[in-house]
């Protein structure tokens, strides 16, 4: 979808991500952001449409209103996706029969919860 991204499997998914990669959860949160943006940008151009309608002063250039809310729900897919890759390079594997996440740091790999 464009403006709204998958939701979280679990909590456990959500928290690794956030251990394991900071910039690549932020990156993540940014992009609900920037999709949210761009959803109400869609919803509320038709609205002011049809304000100007009936205030009599339409104009065609009130369209690109449309395509505008289309490419801030495009930047943030982008942005979405390249929060995936920044986990990807650290190997980030979510387990959801067991609900473990595991990556590598410095040569080791790391869980989450921790394994004891």
């Amino acid at each position: 979808m464009i403006f709204i991204h998958p939701m979280w499997d679990t909590e456990t998914q959500r928290l690794g991500l956030k251990t394991c990669t900071p910039f690549g959860y932020f990156l993540r949160e940014l992009a609900d952001g920037i999709g949210y943006l761009g959803l109400f940008i869609f919803l509320a151009t038709p609205i002011y449409i049809l304000y100007r309608i009936f205030a009599h002063r339409f104009a065609w250039h009130l369209c690109w209103g449309f395509l505008i809310a289309i490419l801030v729900g495009i930047i943030g897919r982008v942005v979405y996706e390249f929060s995936w890759r920044v986990a990807v390079k650290k190997q980030f594997r979510y387990d959801s029969e067991r609900g473990i996440v595991s990556w590598i740091e410095a040569g080791h790999e790391r869980f989450y919860p921790d394994r004891p």
